[in-house]
């Protein structure tokens, strides 16, 4: 048994090592991941570079001035979007140009770049490399061509901090990153010790770790008991404030020299420790257990001939003890007749006898005693109980005498009062109630009760402890029908404590009226508020004012640094308010982001200036966690009463759209609402449209029309393009014209293009399950998707969802979409092509530079705008300028798509111009998509 249990110790061991170094290959991948990641968001970033306004024109110049005058503007920018520290320019000579950076001077850093710059420059090849002195930062040096021709190469560099935070959240563990102190040059070892940062005992300096202050003091601990650095390359594990923690080193990939800089990661393994703790602890307990098992089996073998005069010994106290039944039963249970008798037979037998005339004698005297003590018994059980009763129940009991004196209190009173009994006797019961509490003339009806004018009396009252605390107490006093000289009780008063009771329900009532996050008004309170001011203003003839807000830019916080930082935005602007308003103003917060502010008995310019103070408090309040730094600001609309509204609801609605005038001027401004302005109509229109678009996505209004498109080659439909539809609760159907730029507007748009998506994919998916000829779907992408991060990976959900051919699927996007965003369309479509999906440049020919296009964007095929094509029949213009485009498109190897194909003529036009497929109302309809694919399963 002690050797299966150390077989099973030794196998948990080589478990959890196994274990161990699985985690920390893993923990290398994520990190090379990350890293790599980093490099590919760096080699964007410098690509797009010469395609910024200005830039081309100042590169070709190699002038320092010019570039350091053009790029100076975009410097900013990229510090507070992409966290880079360092960007320089160097021309085609490796002569540095102009450089932006938050580092010092430093030669070891200018060397070593300057070397990769002449690399770069001779090959033309970008570089990529890791320098780290004091922290570490990577670098991708890219050669910079603009209009075919060499002009010099690019600098960029960022910091691991995004890395390491990633890291953290991806695998929950704490990384941080050593320097050996050696390779940090021009730091003198003064210099380095004084440092905040850094562990001499190793000879490093942490240039950067998570959570650092509790990280830093488990690091500088380890170092004390590991004074080697080489100790923890393995993995060794410390104890640190009763939590166990693993921390072993990863090499840093990418830099100069192999060891100048490590990865150390901090694993807290608490639980798994305690768990080995527990393995060892009942490996010994099984151990023991077997040990001891086999001593009894041994014991019992050896001792058995004895068994029964240690049974016999035994059972003798028995005798003494008045168990004479007991006896006799375990002696006969006990012991096995035999046909020769023994010595210890005959000691059974007489054992036998001697209990029963024991038994005998013991039962005369107990009836004799039993009868002395049956009354004394009788006569103290009623006080047992009572005195039980009293100190057990979970209320305070105590009795008064004539006078309203405190005779009796029990246990319960005591603990709950801090008062012993004998502090209280003597005093009147109203001395124990606090001087404040209301109690509606209790003395009188006390002493009605002393006097049996009543039986009861019910009330509450605030009772003083003796530490001075207070407990709301219910109190129930009944007049006690009898007294004696010992016990002169009159009262007997019960009371019940409801302190907590109190304390829940004045809580829930501030929650009604308040918001719990900024404890603000919340939108019911502040409606009855805003109502009661109106009648007031109305009577007294007051003017006032209605201030109405949200914050700019608050979903890009909450989607960049979670809604923890919403939150915390959230607070500090319900404190600056609180801070900036007047002691009369009232302030809510309405729900998400939205606060208002009633300015009673303000005039109108007045209204403004609070307004204006409001705007530039929130200009000097800035929001920083987790390393990231963002601005508030908010548009503010402006009602005033009763002039825009005497009522809740019109006066909301006024500010309400005052504050869409105020985002529609400029973000960060304020707008008073005038029932002449002009933009009161579009603003209003744009609020009616975002509503019913939020009511049709949340109750699936939202359409897919289908509409062939021709194969002109066979005359076979092989593929359609889906067109949405929204059905109004009237039955309308509306055409996306009606919507989709109330949806660009208000940030609806990405979530219309992801459910389109979705549903699209899906239907692919289904049409497409029967196995006969495949059936494509053109989809239209909206102009804000190459601003959607979110897009890519929604369609790769999609597509691993339902399991389709990519090659099903085929994107349309715009020109003039392609035109706003070149470099975010080249981006996307490149990934859209890897993942097999096709892609077409709709509108083809309305654009001066749709030629361009052609060579820049890897489009599959184009579709030639309807305005060419509908009289196509009728205008030679039309006719010679469709040929040009056909003649160029199949130059570039393109497929030709035209619509708004609306009769036979000019169909057998475009057959002859060798267009590869045709759309219009003569090649079909757009009909809702259950009517050309019905769904069986329904």
């Amino acid at each position: 048994m002690t050797s299966f249990s150390a077989i099973n110790y030794q196998s948990l061991i080589d478990t959890i090592d196994q274990e161990r170094e699985a985690k920390y290959q893993r923990y290398s991948r994520e990190i090379e991941s990350l890293i790599g990641r980093n490099s590919e968001n760096l080699h964007a970033l410098v690509r797009i570079i010469p395609y910024m306004m200005g830039m081309e024109a100042s590169l070709i110049s190699a002038k320092a001035d010019v570039v350091f005058k053009t790029f100076d503007r975009y410097w900013t920018l990229f510090q507070i979007q992409n966290d880079i520290e360092d960007v320089r320019f160097y021309d085609s000579s490796n002569l540095l140009l102009a450089k932006w950076g938050n580092f010092e001077a430093d030669d070891y850093r200018d060397n070593l770049l300057l070397d990769h710059i002449h690399e770069v420059n001779l090959h033309e090849q970008p570089a990529t490399l890791m320098i780290c002195a004091e922290s570490c930062t990577q670098y991708i040096i890219e050669p910079l061509l603009v209009e075919g021709r060499r002009v010099g190469s690019m600098v960029i560099g960022s910091s691991l901090v995004d890395v390491f935070l990633n890291f953290k959240r991806a695998s929950g563990s704490d990384i941080g990153l050593f320097i050996k102190r050696s390779s940090m040059p021009g730091r003198t070892d003064e210099m380095l010790n004084n440092g905040s940062m850094n562990i001499p005992d190793w000879g490093v300096h942490v240039a950067a770790l998570t959570d650092s202050k509790k990280n830093f003091a488990i690091l500088k601990k380890t170092a004390m008991a590991y004074p080697e650095l080489e100790d923890i390359n393995q993995g060794i594990q410390n104890k640190w404030n009763s939590r166990y923690h693993q921390i072993k080193l990863l090499p840093l990939q990418g830099i100069r020299i192999a060891d100048q800089a490590q990865l150390v990661i901090i694993t807290e393994v608490t639980d798994i420790v305690r768990a080995i703790q527990d393995s060892i602890w009942r490996i010994v307990v099984i151990g023991l257990g077997s040990l001891l098992l086999s001593g009894i089996i041994l014991f019992s073998i050896l001792s058995r001939s004895l068994s029964l005069l240690k049974h016999l010994v035994s059972i003798m106290p028995l005798l003494a003890g008045g168990g004479f039944g007991r006896f006799r039963n375990s002696l006969d249970s006990g012991w096995k007749k035999r046909f020769f008798k023994d010595e210890i037979d005959l000691l059974q037998e007489a054992s036998l006898a001697l209990s029963q005339k024991l038994e005998n004698l013991e039962e005369k005297v107990a009836y004799r005693t039993k009868m002395l003590v049956s009354q004394r018994d009788e006569l103290s059980k009623e006080k047992v109980f009572i005195e039980n009763l009293l100190d057990t129940a979970q209320v305070i009991i105590l009795t008064q005498d004539s006078s309203g004196k405190i005779v009796v209190l029990n246990a319960y009173g005591e603990m709950l009062t801090r008062y012993s009994e004998s502090e209280l006797r003597g005093r009147y019961f109203l001395e124990l109630l606090a001087p404040d509490s209301e109690q509606y003339n209790l003395d009188r009806h006390l002493l009605e009760i002393r006097q049996s004018q009543r039986d009861q009396l019910r009330h509450e009252a605030v009772v003083l402890c003796k530490d001075d605390s207070k407990r709301h107490i219910a109190w129930l006093h009944s007049r006690l029908t009898w007294q004696s000289k010992d016990d002169p009780s009159a009262i007997l008063s019960v009371g019940l404590d409801i302190t907590e009771y109190k304390r829940v329900e004045g809580h829930l009532a501030w929650l009604a009226d308040h918001d719990p996050l900024t404890n603000l008004y919340n939108r019911r309170r502040f409606s009855e508020e805003l109502e009661q001011i109106l009648a007031w203003a109305e009577r007294y003839q007051h003017p006032g004012a209605l201030l109405f807000f949200d914050l700019d830019r608050f979903k890009f916080v909450n989607d960049t640094s979670g809604h923890q930082a919403g939150d915390a935005m959230l607070k500090m602007v319900a404190d600056m308010l609180s801070r900036t308003i007047r002691t009369a103003d009232i302030a809510g917060r309405l729900g998400g982001d939205e606060f208002a502010i009633i300015l009673p008995e303000i005039t109108p310019n007045a209204a403004v200036e609070v307004a204006k103070k409001i705007l530039g408090c929130l200009s000097e309040t800035q929001l920083t966690l987790h390393g990231r730094t963002h601005s508030i600001s908010a548009s503010i609309g402006i009602a005033i009463f009763p002039e825009h509204g005497n009522n809740v609801h019109d006066l909301l609605a006024a500010a309400d759209l005052a504050m869409y005038q105020a985002k529609e001027i400029g973000r960060g401004t304020w707008h008073v609402y005038s029932s002449i302005d002009q933009a009161r109509e579009r603003v209003h229109t744009l609020v009616y449209w975002k509503e019913k678009i939020e009511h049709a996505h949340a109750h699936n209004q939202f359409l897919l029309y289908l509409q062939p498109i021709l194969s002109l080659s066979d005359n076979r439909v092989y593929r359609y393009e889906i067109l949405l539809r929204m059905r109004d609760d009237d039955g309308t159907i509306h055409l996306p014209a009606a919507f989709i730029q109330a949806a660009e507007h208000t940030g609806l748009i990405h979530k219309i293009d992801h459910m389109v998506l979705r549903r699209a994919i899906a239907l692919a998916a289904r049409i497409n399950q029967t196995g006969n000829s495949p059936i494509g779907l053109s989809i239209n992408l909206s102009a804000h998707a190459f601003n959607d991060p979110e897009l890519l990976p929604a369609i790769n959900q999609a597509l691993s969802t339902w399991q389709i051919d990519p090659s099903l699927l085929i994107f349309e996007i715009t020109e003039t979409a392609a035109l706003d965003n070149l470099p975010g369309t080249r981006n996307l479509l490149r990934e859209l092509k890897q993942l097999g999906c096709g892609f077409v440049l709709d509108d083809f020919g309305v654009g001066f530079s749709s030629f361009y296009y052609l060579r820049e964007l890897p489009v599959d095929a184009v579709k030639i705008d309807g305005s060419f094509i509908r009289n196509l029949a009728s205008n030679p213009d039309d006719l010679i300028l469709v040929s040009a485009l056909c003649t160029v498109a199949k130059g570039f190897g393109k497929k030709i798509t035209a619509e708004f194909v609306e009769n036979q003529e000019v169909l057998n036009i475009l057959s002859k111009m060798n267009v590869d497929f045709a759309q219009g109302y003569h090649v079909g309809t757009p009909v809702p998509a259950e009517e050309i694919f019905p769904d069986k399963t329904k």
